[in-house]
């Protein structure tokens, strides 16, 4: 026990005598943390740099880590540390040096380029720190752009002046050189594509004769990147999986104006289609969705093609019913056999069914108009193919500008509600005023038109027109569904004028009509139409042809017609069909004066050109006209090629026979085609050019089926949809001009649907 005592007395002797001894291992502590020198910059900013706490042991290591990653920050020209001993620990304190404030951003040297230009590209702002790695940034980002402009040896360098008060300004000194062109682009490796197909997928171009207005000749980085993935793509397409086209060697001439590009191209070796199969969820036989693909055995492989498959596929599983329905491609490369194996991965998920359809943001259009459009019907099974379907007619209804669909999932896991969000569109026209056109000169004219009325889709027309050579007044009104029956009705009236050379004519009288939808894109209709035609002012030089239609005679007629239309977009196609055939019966059972039978075909097609958003169109057009009961057909009722609607380049008529007097007769018989190209010019406002070539006549000789005689024309013109209604202004030139007939013809309508 004392043992024990005299221990605990020696160790309290030597822990207050000697302190130190029992403290000497113990490590330095931070007592504080300080931050000084900065002026503009937080110090809390600085502090979250700073990883270092107080009460932690003392390490220099981690306190220059912080010291590097305060100055990492760009805000300072330097940083120090400055350490102090204190009874409770290590004082540390960063000193810092702040780099100065940017007064001025100056450019020397830009005479080809705008100083407002180059200044958007830099990375640097005034006000802002002055940091260099943000101002080498900058020049690289002047090079850039000066390289998309032509500009590629271009120089950059930088000047700082420290000015009074703790201000920087920064001078970029750029030395222009002259532009380059791309003047030759080449690729080597390519064996089953000529150069020439693989540049129709270069954004990058070589300089051409119009590169003023084209740009081409001009090297962008990024489209060159672009460029290399569009020729690798089209491979890809072409069943050429393995490809690869490299980096592009680009020269620049000694004299800096030309370059030349070179592409490596890697083709590898053509795949096909291997074995096509289907894993998860398999629904219904095989056999039945191997003809939904396009994809199939020992084909070219052809990725497009493939991931059309996809949405096939996905569509085909929405259809019936399975609205989240997830497809998955999977594709195995056999080196091999050089064949690529395809399996889709099917999940089918939950049967769908639709509970309730919910029409948003027609503020004026009933929710019965929008509904009898749909295609899809509340707890009917989903189907994409149907919603689609919707979408397009109500678009083509054209009293929307968007029809938005969005499936929003309920409570329950297999229904969905569906959200029909339209924006409305003005469908009424009220005008008055001046025009022009070709051929009526001076035009009056107004016009009331509503296409929903009151929000029904009833549809009310009311023009009139007065011109130099044709008055025209009509009144028109169409009932949809009437009766609620799916089945349309309208009625017309009207009278119509026109002064010739030798002789006028004038007509009054109205039509009936019942349209049948037949499907979604097909319709039939029946037309009785009552007028009478009063020849008149018949010149004494007038032909014995014109002077014996002299008189007032009655037309009593019904038409038959068979239409299919298809278009996607009625008021901006892009494709699709429309086709119609037509027999009218005139006289006999229906009685009136004149008899005769007219029958009339057209076929359109519009086809998407694949570049620039434009589209090609086809459109054929044949007809005739005979008289029976021995009856002649009145000259009023003839066929007129030549015309806006015809034939461009000729003037109304001149496309076909004329008397001996040079006065268009028109003819029994008639065969006319066009041919446009539909492009965008500037698409916001609706601007669209359009280049075309016309072929066609009337003719009374049934040679004029074997297109004997037949007149030519081509030319150009520019279409838009003006809030007044659709312009038309083109410039056909006769290609094979005649006695007395002009060699071009300028054409100008506006409201009328083209």
């Amino acid at each position: 026990m004392r043992t024990f005592k005299t221990i605990i007395v020696i160790f309290l002797v030597v822990f207050f005598a000697f302190p130190g001894i029992i403290r000497a291992d113990e490590p330095d502590k931070i007592a504080k943390i300080n931050v000084t020198g900065n002026e503009r910059i937080d110090t809390g900013f600085i502090m979250n740099n700073i990883k270092i706490k107080e009460n932690e042991p003392y390490n220099l290591d981690k306190i220059q880590d912080d010291m590097k990653n305060i100055y990492k920050t760009g805000f300072f020209s330097d940083v120090q540390i400055d350490v102090q001993d204190t009874d409770k620990g290590k004082a540390v304190t960063f000193v810092v040096i702040e780099r100065p404030p940017i007064k001025n951003i100056l450019l020397s040297g830009n005479k080809k380029l705008k100083t407002a230009e180059i200044t958007d590209k830099l990375k640097i702002k005034t006000n802002a720190v002055l940091n260099i790695e943000k101002i080498k940034e900058s020049m690289d980002e002047i090079r850039k752009f000066y390289s998309s402009k032509g500009y590629y040896a271009t120089k950059v360098n930088y000047e700082i002046d420290y000015e009074e008060g703790y201000e920087a300004s920064v001078k970029f000194l750029i030395d222009e050189p002259e532009k380059a062109y791309v003047t030759k682009i080449a690729f080597t490796g390519n064996k089953t594509f000529k150069d020439s197909k693989l540049k129709d997928f270069m954004r990058t171009k070589e300089k051409g004769m119009f590169y003023w207005f084209t740009g081409s000749g001009i090297l962008d980085e990024e489209a060159l990147d672009d460029d290399r993935k569009n020729i690798e793509a089209f491979y890809n397409d072409n069943g050429y999986v393995r490809v690869k086209v490299g980096v592009p060697d680009v020269k620049i001439s000694q004299d800096g104006k030309t370059m030349s590009l070179t592409l490596p191209v890697e083709e590898g070796n053509l795949y096909k289609v291997g074995s096509v199969d289907f894993s998860g969820d398999i629904l219904f036989d095989k056999e039945v969705m191997n003809k939904e693909l396009i994809s199939k055995t020992n084909n070219t492989f052809r990725s497009t093609m493939f991931q059309r498959d996809v949405i096939r596929l996905n569509d085909f599983y929405q259809d019936k019913g399975y609205a989240f329905c997830e497809i998955s491609p999977l594709t195995l490369i056999d080196d091999d056999t050089q064949k690529v194996n395809i399996t889709f991965d099917i999940k089918k998920n939950e049967e769908i069914f639709i509970n309730r359809i919910n029409v948003l943001g027609n503020t004026k259009t009933r929710d019965k108009v929008v509904r009898r459009e749909l295609r899809i019907v509340e707890g009917g099974r989903f189907s994409a193919t149907n919603l689609k379907k919707s979408q397009k007619r109500l678009r083509n209804t054209t009293f929307f500008k968007n029809a938005d669909f969005k499936i929003i999932k309920t409570d329950e896991p297999d229904k969905v509600n569906t959200d029909i969000t339209v924006e409305e569109k003005p469908t009424g026209t009220l005008s008055a005023g001046v025009g022009y056109s070709t051929y009526d000169k001076i035009i009056l004219s107004g016009n009331i038109s509503q296409e929903n009325f009151l929000g029904t889709g009833r549809k009310l027309y009311l023009t009139a027109s007065l011109g130099a050579v044709t008055n025209n007044y009509n009144f028109s009104y169409l009932e949809p569904y009437i009766f609620d029956l799916n089945m349309h009705a309208g009625f017309s009236v009207f009278n119509f004028g026109r002064i010739l050379d030798t002789y006028d004519y004038n007509k009054w009288g109205g039509s009936l009509s019942l349209i049948k939808p037949l499907t979604d894109d097909a319709k039939g209709s029946v037309r009785y139409r009552y007028e009478t035609t009063s020849v008149t002012n018949i010149d004494a030089t007038a032909s014995t042809y014109i002077q014996d239609q002299a008189g007032t005679l009655s037309t009593s007629s019904v038409t038959f017609s068979f239409g299919k239309n298809t278009i996607d977009d009625i008021l901006n196609p892009h494709i699709g069909i429309n086709t119609e055939t037509s027999f009218e019966l005139a006289g006999g059972p229906f009685l009136g004066d004149n008899y005769f039978y007219r029958m009339i075909a057209f076929y359109g097609k519009y086809i998407p050109a694949g570049f620039w958003d434009s589209t090609f169109f086809i459109r054929g057009t044949a007809g005739t006209i005979q008289g029976y009961g021995g009856k002649e057909v009145p000259v009023y009722e003839k066929f007129y090629v030549g015309g806006m609607q015809t034939v461009r380049g000729f003037k109304y008529g001149e496309a076909g026979p004329l008397d001996a007097t040079g006065e268009v007769i028109g003819g029994k018989n008639q065969l006319f085609f066009n041919l446009e190209w539909v492009f965008p010019i500037y698409k916001p406002a609706g601007f669209k050019g359009v280049l075309f070539f016309d072929a066609g006549q009337a003719f009374d000789d049934s040679s004029g089926w074997l297109l004997n005689g037949i007149r030519t024309s081509a030319g150009f013109g520019i279409r838009w949809f003006s809030p007044m209604g659709p312009i038309r202004l083109e410039l056909g030139f006769n290609l094979n001009p005649g006695q007395n007939e002009k060699g071009s013809v300028f054409d100008f309508a506006m409201g009328t649907q083209y």
